[in-house]
């Protein structure tokens, strides 16, 4: 799917054409996937799982004990396409987004991972500031950086590069003692 994504835009993804680039028949991506809505919805489940994975190796391999604004920052960059091949998944994720708008069901799964990222956000501002003023709006604030950055990544607009420095900026302000 992500590679259909990729090659031919949103509009060409089908259980059709991702059972072409899979090289197996469409009576078998039918088999596990009654439509296509669900296998978008399988395939972001495993991008989510795959970011949780990296997030969660990225994060254990810091040295104790973990500095709240480094794991912020390991969170945030993480949702930042990567360069190449990697980018598949997060255009993907860009349609998702897009369907998300007409179908309740497909956003109440992107509520519910912006709200756990959230948290885990404001958790980690409570640690470094007990003082901060309101911490939810500057862990929503983050995440609304990073869904722009994202966007603008994917239009060539700016580098990866150049957005982990924006990031970096906001979170010395958030983390700032």
């Amino acid at each position: 799917m992500w590679r259909v994504t990729r090659r031919d835009g949103w509009e060409s993804v089908s259980m059709r054409h991702v059972a072409a680039e899979a090289g197996v028949s469409v009576g078998m991506v039918q088999h596990h996937f009654a439509s296509k809505d669900e296998m978008v919805r399988f395939a972001m489940d495993s991008i989510g799982e795959q970011y949780g994975k990296r997030i969660v190796e990225r994060i254990m391999a810091l040295p104790e004990p973990r500095v709240p604004r480094q794991v912020a920052e390991i969170v945030l960059y993480e949702l930042l396409p990567p360069e190449g091949e990697g980018q598949a998944e997060v255009q993907a994720s860009a349609a998702f987004l897009s369907r998300a708008v007409i179908h309740p069901e497909i956003a109440a799964d992107l509520v519910a991972a912006g709200a756990r990222l959230q948290h885990h956000l404001v958790e980690q501002i409570t640690l470094a500031r007990p003082d901060a003023v309101d911490p939810e709006i500057d862990a929503a604030g983050l995440l609304a950086l990073a869904d722009g950055l994202i966007a603008h990544i994917l239009t060539s607009r700016i580098t990866r590069e150049t957005a982990k420095a924006v990031i970096a900026s906001q979170l010395d302000r958030i983390f700032q003692p």
